[in-house]
């Protein structure tokens, strides 16, 4: 998960104004979604995830935190228990950087981390409310903006063209074995292990990877295509996904977005429409 992150949302390496955010490694997955609306607004962002293995990579990492225009303390139960986490903390505090904190749970955000009393601290429950808090903090500025960006899914590509080439490659080596055997061994012939309980995206799924659905072969799906004009009501099925990245969707059904914040943590592609408007 923290390698994917980097790879989808890497940390801005150049030398325009930057907020740092400062999280757990732990909570890579949660802080995903606050990512990635800042990320597509624009919000250059820089942040570290994994040890540093050297003490010249611990050098160039403390640089660009102590760079940063601002640090953005992303305050979670982990974080509270995450040594390396507090002590970005604590350097920034002692080097008088402007620091804001963005309190997830409404838990102490004093005596565990050792944040200054006089630091401004916004309630941030979730993605979108963190979102508000954070482009309203004290400290956060237009200068933090550039163009809006859109997250690396290249690198995934490359993983499923090298993924379908060996199973490709396997596939061939053992077809034989299999069409021989096929129609009279019911080990050969699985049946579909996997309900959800939305037929759009059950049959998106299957679009993806083919039948039978089985939980094994979920892990599979990187990508998906909602057709419709309407997003499915219920979505809980997308945590049924645990690779996915990418969904497509028609202009229509983008417009319920807003309402749907479990979205928000992949890359949204629009499909059909007028390419002129």
């Amino acid at each position: 998960m923290a390698d994917s992150l980097e790879k989808r949302y890497p940390p801005y390496e150049g030398t325009e104004p930057y907020l740092h955010l400062c999280f757990s490694d732990a909570d890579a997955r949660r802080v995903r979604p606050l990512l990635h609306r800042l990320f597509v607004r624009g919000v250059r962002i820089w942040y570290r995830i994994g040890r540093a293995k050297t003490a010249a990579v611990r050098s160039e990492r403390d640089e660009r935190m102590l760079g940063a225009s601002l640090n953005v303390v992303f305050l979670t139960d982990t974080f509270r228990s995450d040594g390396d986490a507090k002590n970005e903390l604590l350097v920034c505090q002692r080097k008088r950087r402007a620091v804001v904190c963005l309190n997830t749970d409404g838990k102490d955000s004093g005596l565990s981390i050792g944040l200054n009393p006089n630091t401004p601290e916004y309630p941030a429950p979730d993605a979108g409310e963190a979102e508000d808090a954070l482009l309203h903090a004290e400290g956060f500025t237009q200068s933090l903006i550039g163009p809006p960006q859109e997250p690396n899914i290249h690198w995934i590509r490359r993983a499923t063209v090298t993924a379908g080439v060996i199973a490709a490659v396997l596939i061939a080596a053992v077809a034989g074995f299999f069409l021989l055997r096929k129609s009279t061994d019911p080990i050969l012939n699985p049946v579909e292990t996997v309900a959800f309980s939305d037929a759009s995206v059950e049959n998106a799924v299957a679009a993806a990877i083919g039948r039978p659905l089985t939980e094994e072969r979920l892990g599979e799906v990187v990508s998906i295509q909602l057709s419709g004009d309407l997003l499915p009501e219920d979505l809980s099925d997308l945590a049924k996904l645990p690779n996915l990245q990418r969904i497509e969707l028609t202009q229509s059904a983008a417009l319920d977005v807003k309402n749907h914040p479990e979205l928000y943590g992949y890359a949204l592609v629009l499909i059909g429409g007028d390419p002129d408007e």
